[in-house]
């Protein structure tokens, strides 16, 4: 692997090594996520918004953007795509009018299926050779690593 370094103010080299690996991982895993979500025809934010709702129908748009990591203005975006594709529905909280909640309807179930099914394939790719005792690992450091972005950030 390819180990690039930096001199830091205090003089000190830095190893880029981790910052271009992550770089790389994410550069990949997005372009295999896109090939994936190309089979159901839907993009790949919407796909994970859409997931996000079926786990837990009637999420308001902030708690979505929240768990997604993302600003609430990227999320009205895509629930209008959504919406415009009849996947999910917008209504208001009945209890308080200022919440709007969102909701699947039957064509958006449907569309989730197909793209839990491709999920699935991207993830026997993914974690082929990887063992579950790994894969436990691995999900607790990048838990932490996007705790320690998130708390910079």
């Amino acid at each position: 692997m390819l180990t690039i370094s930096k001199q830091t103010d205090g003089g000190a080299r830095v190893n880029l090594a981790d910052w271009q690996l992550l770089a790389q991982v994410s550069q990949v895993f997005r372009s295999v996520s896109d090939d994936f979500t190309e089979h159901v025809d839907i993009p790949r934010g919407q796909a994970t918004v859409l997931c996000v709702v079926a786990k837990q129908d009637g999420l308001t748009q902030s708690e979505i953007a929240g768990q997604l990591s993302v600003q609430g203005a990227t999320v009205t975006n895509m629930l209008q795509h959504l919406e415009e594709a009849g996947l999910v529905i917008r209504r208001r909280d009945p209890e308080d009018n200022r919440l709007v909640r969102v909701y699947l309807t039957e064509a958006g179930h449907q569309k989730e299926a197909s793209i839990n099914e491709q999920f699935g394939n991207m993830q026997e790719l993914i974690f082929k050779g990887i063992s579950e005792e790994e894969r436990v690992i691995l999900r607790a450091w990048l838990q932490q690593i996007i705790m320690n972005i998130s708390e910079e950030g």
